[in-house]
This record gives structure tokens, C-alpha cells and sequence, in this order.
């Protein structure tokens, strides 16, 4: 992952590395392997999220411009995991993870947190690593947005049949 100072130069060899059929655009394998090359190991079904998540033109697939907008947000979560990681030890806290979320603007109650840190943290040791948190908080962004377009009065409550949970269970992750 580019750390901040990088140039759009070097974004761009980054993405013509692993644009291996030059089209312009990578899939979710590129774009893991590019993320490999830049020390962010995740799984083939997150990148697959990040793309739809930063696909706006609804191709599929990520293009340059669209990769520099997801590069600006994993450099923003791994700062954001770095300023958050008080004790420098490679992982947040419980209590580390809830500033952190709480920072970015998500006010969750305690089953939902217990719930949302319990999903992403596989091995149950209450510590999130920067992999494990960054797919967590790509998950509440999509969580936000998916609610947000239920709620257009902004009201803070929705109200979904089966196939619109379906629908927003399905977006979210």
C-alpha cells in the first residue's frame, strides 16, 4: 500500500504492473496482487468489495482513477490504525477499535459492536489487525451507505422486507 507522499506517477506504474492485459482496468485478482506488492494480504472476496465499493462507473472492475481514490482511502485506515494503535504493538485494542470507529462517525450500542468486532476477528483474541480492520471498516461504509439509501428521510430507522435484507445483507459485504 502507498504510504502518503506517493506520487500519481508512481500509483500509475503500481497500476500498469498489475494491469497484465492492459485494458485500463483491474480485476479484483489484480488488484489483490497489487496489494500484495504493497504488504495488505486480503482475501479475494475483500477485494472484490473494495472494487464494488470504488467501481463508479459500475464496470466491475477498478480503473486508474478509480484506483487512486481506493489507494486515498487504505492510506487514510492504515494512518487512521496507526493513530488509533497507542501501544505500537500491530493491532487495536477493543477499546482501541471503538475510538477509532466512534472517530470516523459510527455510533454503535454494544451488541452491535461486540457482533461487528466479533465478525472480523477471526482467531477471538479481541485484537484487530491493520488487514482485519480495514475490512471491517469497509464494511461499515458499505453498512452506511446501503442504510442510508433506505432511510432518505434520514430518520434512523428502516423498515426492509425479506429481499431488500437480502438485497442490503448482500451489498454489505
Amino acid at each position: 500500500m502507498p504510504e502518503s507522499g506517493v506520487t500519481t506517477g508512481q500509483l500509475k506504474q503500481w497500476f500498469d504492473a498489475v494491469d497484465r492485459d492492459r485494458s485500463g482496468q483491474i480485476s479484483a485478482k489484480e488488484l489483490q496482487t497489487a496489494l500484495d506488492m504493497g504488504q495488505l494480504k486480503f482475501s479475494l472476496a475483500t477485494v472484490a468489495h473494495m472494487i464494488r465499493m470504488h467501481d463508479k462507473d459500475g464496470s466491475g472492475s477498478i480503473n486508474f482513477q478509480e484506483f487512486e481514490h481506493l489507494t486515498t482511502f487504505l492510506t487514510e485506515m492504515r494512518s487512521s490504525f496507526n493513530y488509533f494503535d497507542s501501544d505500537r504493538g500491530g493491532s487495536l485494542s477493543l477499546d482501541e477499535i471503538h475510538r477509532a470507529i466512534t472517530h470516523a462517525g459510527f455510533q454503535l450500542d454494544q451488541p452491535a459492536f461486540t457482533a461487528l468486532v466479533g465478525a472480523f476477528d477471526p482467531d477471538r483474541n479481541a485484537l484487530l489487525g491493520v488487514q482485519e480492520f480495514i475490512a471491517m471498516t469497509l464494511f461499515l461504509k458499505s453498512c452506511s451507505a446501503i442504510f442510508t439509501a433506505f432511510d432518505p428521510q434520514r430518520s434512523g430507522k428502516v423498515t426492509l422486507d425479506f429481499n431488500q435484507f437480502v438485497y442490503a445483507a448482500s451489498n454489505s459485504r
